[in-house]
């Protein structure tokens, strides 16, 4: 008896970079299965209008460490750990990978914000590398700071004095290498390497701590929080006869680094945009509002707007309803 085939199929990354030539490559963070659901049905939408812009060149999905915080209701303070980032991203693969399932595009690739690689010594950061390739990630971020007490890179560290970051050598040998190491054993995963050393020990000393890292084998590099548009075309230059891929952290409304549009950072050289925190700072409002509505006696459907369809029909659609139906219908049929 043959029983349909689930294969959903998804872009990969590495190939993803290298067919880019000059444009750039955008990853969205998302929170939630849902949210990664809605951005891939946005995106396959976009494509098939023809509405993304042609300086870009792919999307990546985006497992953050702050927005997991958030999901736990904390902080980006070094709360989360291994398990629960491993987790998440287990979360958001299934969901996408559901989402391609007949869908008129793969599934996006998935990258993965390791924060430290939990741990001191190099072997916490390979098991964190092989936790969250196993999970589905094609790239996994680690940074330069302190263990303990770490932060989201636009955050005065855990003690708001502040942050702290290990020795260049140290990050080097007990971070960077065993974390590329680990990704020459598999085919499909990069390691994007991140220094905070802008805000300890200055810009120079975080281009100089890069150089390092892109040497040791960093595939992505991100030079965190710069505080100009200077800083950030001095980024790019210093980089510019790189193999590695050049990236940007956009957070709307952060007093760190001048927000810049996809094409600005195009223009500007970068050959990533990491729009992080966008989707929950945006939906934060409507949420809300909704709260608000309900909590004063107001009719949400009518003060908010929308229809009964576009409310609960429309995003039980984008959950995978109808999908899922059809999909039990066609086993239940080849038992008939």
């Amino acid at each position: 008896m043959d029983f349909p085939i689930l294969n959903g199929e998804r872009y990969n990354l590495k190939e993803m970079m290298a067919s880019r030539g000059d444009r750039i490559i955008i990853a969205v963070g998302v929170s939630s299965g849902f949210e990664a659901k809605l951005l891939y049905k946005t995106i396959c939408q976009l494509y098939e209008e023809n509405k993304i812009p042609d300086y870009i060149g792919g999307f990546v999905t985006f497992v953050s460490g702050y927005l997991c915080a958030a999901h736990y209701g904390l902080p980006d303070l070094g709360f989360i750990l291994r398990e629960q980032i491993v987790r998440h991203t287990t979360v958001i693969e299934q969901a996408t990978w559901m989402a391609a399932l007949g869908g008129p595009m793969p599934a996006l690739p998935i990258g993965v914000d390791i924060d430290t690689g939990y741990g001191n010594e190099p072997f916490s950061t390979v098991l964190t590398c092989r936790g969250v390739h196993r999970a589905g990630g094609q790239y996994a971020q680690i940074e330069d700071q302190y263990s303990i007490n770490k932060s989201c890179g636009h955050m005065a560290g855990g003690h708001g004095a502040g942050k702290e970051v290990i020795s260049k050598d140290e990050m080097v040998n007990l971070r960077v290498k065993p974390a590329v190491q680990f990704a020459s054993t598999v085919d499909d995963l990069t390691i994007m390497v991140r220094t905070d050393a802008i805000a300890v020990e200055g810009f120079e000393s975080g281009i100089d701590r890069m150089h390092a890292y892109e040497e040791a084998g960093a595939g992505i590099l991100f030079v965190e929080a710069p505080d100009s548009e200077e800083q950030m075309k001095k980024v790019v230059r210093a980089f510019k006869d790189s193999k590695a891929v050049t990236m940007a952290n956009m957070v709307e409304g952060s007093s760190h680094t001048p927000f810049k549009t996809p094409r600005e950072l195009h223009e500007i050289g970068f050959g990533m945009g990491l729009y992080v925190l966008g989707g929950l700072l945006s939906s934060r409002y409507a949420q809300q509002r909704y709260y608000e509505t309900l909590a004063t006696n107001g009719n949400t459907l009518k003060e908010i707007g929308g229809t009964e369809g576009e409310w609960f029909g429309d995003v039980s659609s984008i959950c995978g309803r109808e999908q899922a139906e059809s999909i039990n219908i066609s086993f239940h049929n080849m038992l008939k």
